[in-house]
């Protein structure tokens, strides 16, 4: 039985893929041949949908310009939050081996991965059984335009997630305009029976994952609102954080120079003073 799909807004429609859509459109991956007299010809065959769901190493994938900015916003979102915890990995289009006959390895937009015992190595992949630790957390941004990969993010990954024992999948939805603002997000987190339940908003349309503490939400504009849960703070990537830094900073040196005003006004106050006692005393004794 077929699974439906979310619901678009009325004013979008996706599309299957039609039949003269350019076959590259997913990316390719390579096949070098060899040919007489020692020369190595590479050939491109076309990636299907299917394919995105395994990448295999030398794959070339193609992504749209929403998508890019979406989960490469995320991924630095998410790595400077976790920056200074050393058993945090948060890695970006890194391929999952589950250690699991059969099951596709994705390469999450953005997985949160605890009890990392070299958080500073190097890799190609990220082999679950070898590391000793899994995904707590993995964030798709669907990819835009066709149905066929949009169901690659619903319903497939869903599956090999929740098979791989992911704790939370959450999906952020786009829309294809400019700015690139969010539509709406979507949560699963494992029940103890082993399946995906999914995450209830609050009131105001947020996800909680409880594996990290944050709340995933639609900022004002339409765009991120991540939030630590702990300290009710909002996450800020790089650019945010050195903003809010020279914020902070001409906040102090203004606050500096407003205390030097003080400090002179009240030594000139009391230099003041001190000449007016003066001069009563004088005055007193003549």
């Amino acid at each position: 039985m077929s699974v439906p799909l979310p619901k678009m807004p009325a004013d979008w429609e996706w599309e299957p893929a039609p039949d003269e859509a350019d076959p590259f459109r997913y990316g390719w991956r390579p096949k070098y041949v060899h040919l007489p007299g020692g020369k190595v010809e590479e050939q491109r065959i076309p990636l299907t949908a299917a394919d995105l769901l395994d990448p295999q190493f030398g794959d070339v994938i193609l992504e749209s310009v929403p998508h890019a900015n979406i989960s490469s916003f995320l991924y630095v979102l998410l790595l400077v939050h976790y920056e200074k915890d050393a058993d945090v990995l948060v890695t970006h289009d890194v391929k999952m081996v589950w250690g699991i006959p059969g099951l596709a390895g994705p390469a999450p937009d953005a997985a949160v991965i605890r009890g990392i015992r070299n958080k500073e190595e190097y890799r190609d992949v990220f082999d679950v059984l070898q590391e000793g630790a899994r995904p707590c957390l993995v964030v798709e941004v669907v990819s835009p335009k066709y149905e066929e990969v949009r169901r690659n993010d619903y319903v497939d990954k869903k599956g090999i997630y929740e098979r791989a024992g992911v704790p939370e999948y959450l999906i952020v939805e786009p829309y294809q305009v400019p700015g690139f603002p969010i539509r709406q997000w979507t949560g699963y987190r494992l029940s103890t029976d082993g399946r995906y339940r999914k995450i209830e908003p609050d009131g105001e349309g947020r996800l909680l994952s409880k594996t990290t503490g944050l709340l995933f939400g639609i900022a004002e504009d339409g765009g991120f609102q991540v939030t630590d849960v702990r300290t009710g703070e909002r996450l800020l990537n790089q650019s945010q954080l050195a903003a809010a830094r020279e914020d902070a900073e001409d906040r102090a040196t203004r606050e500096a120079e407003r205390a030097d005003r003080e400090a002179e006004a009240r030594k000139a106050a009391d230099d003041e003073i001190a000449r007016l006692r003066a001069e009563l005393e004088r005055i007193s004794k003549s």
